[in-house]
């Protein structure tokens, strides 16, 4: 019998703004590297019971349902990385309080974890989401202007991505910190 080494799995988690690139630049991650891909998006409306592309209402967007919808986000992850998948969980983790809750999740379990963080100039942002058509997100130019980023502390373990760079440069970048395995 041949044993086989287990596959380690790790968390890559998606950070900024709506509109800052986050879901196309974790799409690019999930084909090169070969990764799973939860977006909060789709985590959020199951929970909620409402199809993928139907327009969520305020009702979906309050504290309580963004709490259980990153819980359950970084629970599924954890699951499959303890798999030995490597997983992308891409939301906005634009608060300190649930990235120390991706992180916590993940040191307790013995799993690397990268935040990517990705941004753009605020004009850039706006533009991105005005022209959004046939996605999930429901984010719109309001809901980017109510935004905020809390900043990183200097523990964590965050890259940060320029979406305004060209394809070819954020695939070099992601290619050197998430080799294929």
């Amino acid at each position: 019998m041949v044993l086989r080494e287990k596959k380690k799995g790790s968390l890559a988690v998606m950070s900024g703004l709506s509109g800052s690139g986050k879901s196309t630049t974790a799409q690019q991650l999930a084909k090169q590297s070969h990764a799973i891909r939860l977006r909060s998006d789709a985590v959020r409306k199951h929970l909620a019971g409402i199809d993928l592309h139907e327009k969520g209402g305020d009702e979906i967007y309050t504290p309580e349902m963004t709490d259980k919808t990153y819980s359950r986000l970084i629970e599924l992850g954890v699951q499959l990385a303890k798999r030995g998948d490597r997983i992308i969980l891409d939301a906005k983790f634009d608060r300190q309080a649930k990235r120390q809750e991706a992180l916590t999740a993940a040191n307790a379990n013995s799993l690397p974890i990268t935040f990517l963080h990705c941004t753009a100039p605020p004009e850039v942002l706006k533009s991105r989401v005005e022209k959004r058509s046939g996605d999930i997100a429901d984010a719109t130019a309001a809901v980017l202007a109510k935004q905020s980023m809390e900043p990183f502390t200097e523990a964590d373990p965050v890259i940060v991505v320029d979406t305004t760079h060209s394809v070819e440069e954020i695939q070099s970048l992601l290619s050197r910190s998430f080799p294929a395995q």
